[in-house]
């Protein structure tokens, strides 16, 4: 392990019982932040083994350091030696400088965030020119090394909506920072304003990706540096390390740099609201994050599980959301008063024929009839809802989906009656998975399919062309040379 910071005085506590600590050493291994101490005589009792405890304190080199959710790995009742793992984040700042602010009481803004897992290819270039003393050399020296775009999001309560974002490579490791600074012409975000959609920022990040994205730093305060190494105020997220080389090239941004180019600028101007709102209702992150674990999953069986559970998730969600669903097949005055009587008729009339091999058939059978008119929000009914809400094209394909290969999938453990036929019904309840929430948010350029489930023009009759709405963009700094 890797020591990172020496603590001289802090304070464990949890909600019930706290602890001076005068020493305590913080280490960090592959992500994972790790504290050992010792607690005073009788601090420590069985219970605490299922608790969660923070620290506050100062480290040596006088900075604040807050610890989150720290959990025991190891106490020693001899020497009271104790060790934990942090399940949060630690989180640095240090003190005030005398650098003036620009006005009193002006919230923090996010600085930078260091995003973890994130693939792409760079749509923006940064022109280099080298001169010696008889002139310029290397004319032609370009490197595509960033992606800046705009990121318009309205919620409630923040007036600002329009910001600028600058992916690029972190200055200290293989990951990918995203720059919060340049302000000019657009909004400041707040770390609290941040704070509020980052949850779906992520999921939104994960689903350009095809693959699972993690927040390793943040960075925010009164100072930084400009390079997005250091800050007043950092977090930093106590988890495993990710890599994600294994991830979907639906959403083709790690192809080619105008791939991405086109991408980054339409998503996050167009899409991104949408995702956020429709988010609240639909739980799109979570089903984003099924999507990209089935991805990444070795075994074909466990991975067509995952996506067919998201799947019914998706549909039950989405039935909430609407909250109008019509349990009756056709109106229920009609049913009761006129279909449902003259078959009741029928059965009567047959009452002895019906009971003559079963005397509980007529029973049952009536009991049934009765349930007729109840579409009882079935599976299947709800699959179509979603799909006529996502702009799927109902074509065999998909009805094989819906009828066929979800039960069998379900009962039976199987998709398909060989190999080939279940990768291929694997990728289509990918693409359909992928493709409902692209439509939703109306995303509206490459996408990367493996296996069709439909042809174009079924797809340009299921998603036509939506009117785009008028937005307002609000922002409060002035544009800078």
């Amino acid at each position: 392990m890797n020591h990172r910071y020496t603590i001289t005085e802090g304070t464990l506590i949890n909600e019930n019982k706290s602890c001076e600590l005068p020493f305590a050493l913080v280490f960090e291994e592959n992500g994972v932040y790790f504290l050992e101490t010792f607690l005073k005589e009788g601090f420590f009792e069985d219970e605490d083994f299922s608790s969660r405890f923070n620290l506050n304190g100062i480290t040596e080199k006088g900075f604040e350091i807050e610890i989150r959710d720290l959990t025991f790995t190891l106490y020693k009742h001899k020497n009271y030696k104790a060790k934990f793992v942090c399940r949060n984040y630690v989180k640095l700042t240090e003190k005030e400088r005398d650098v003036p602010k620009e006005e009193d009481n002006t919230e923090d803004a996010i600085l930078f965030v260091e995003i973890e897992g994130f693939n792409t290819k760079f749509a923006d270039r940064t022109d280099i020119k080298k001169y010696r003393q008889y002139g310029e050399v290397d004319k032609f020296n370009v490197n595509f090394d960033h992606t800046s775009c705009t990121l318009y999001i309205q919620i409630e309560g923040y007036k600002e909506n329009y910001f600028h974002l600058i992916f690029s490579k972190s200055k200290t490791n293989d990951n990918i920072q995203i720059d919060f600074t340049r302000t000019g012409g657009y909004g400041r975000l707040t770390f609290e304003h941040y704070k509020v959609f980052k949850k779906q920022f992520l999921g939104f990040l994960s689903l350009l990706n095809g693959g699972n994205v993690y927040v390793r730093r943040e960075l925010t305060g009164d100072f930084y540096k400009v390079d997005g190494s250091d800050s007043q105020i950092v977090y930093n997220y106590s988890f495993t390390k990710h890599s994600n080389t294994n991830t979907s090239d639906y959403v083709p941004i790690n192809e080619h740099h105008s791939n991405s180019s086109s991408i980054f600028q339409q998503t996050f101007r167009n899409c991104f609201d949408s995702f956020y709102h429709n988010d609240l209702e639909l739980e799109l992150t979570s089903i984003v994050a099924s999507i990209n674990s089935a991805h990444s999953t070795s075994g074909i069986h466990q991975a067509y599980s995952i996506l067919i559970n998201a799947l019914e998730k998706f549909c039950s969600n989405h039935q909430k959301s609407i909250n109008v669903f019509d349990e009756h097949l056709i109106d229920n005055d009609i049913w009761e008063n006129t279909v449902k009587e003259s078959i009741f008729k029928v059965l009567d009339s047959k009452k002895s024929l019906i009971n003559s091999t079963n005397k509980n058939a007529f029973g049952i059978f009536k009991s049934k009839l009765g349930e007729l008119n109840r579409r009882k929000n079935s599976t299947v009914q709800k699959m179509y809802d979603l799909f006529e809400f996502g702009c799927i094209p109902i074509n065999e394909n998909v009805e094989n989906l819906v009828t066929k290969e979800r039960h069998s999938a379900v009962h039976n453990g199987e998709f398909g009656e060989n190999s080939t036929e279940m990768f291929i019904n694997y990728q289509k309840l990918d693409h359909i998975l992928r493709d409902l929430i692209l439509n939703i948010i109306d995303y509206r350029s490459y996408r990367k399919s493996i296996c069709e489930y439909a042809t174009l023009e079924e797809r340009k009759e299921a998603y036509p062309k939506r009117k785009s709405k008028q937005v307002t963009y609000v922002c409060s700094q002035p544009l800078r040379e």
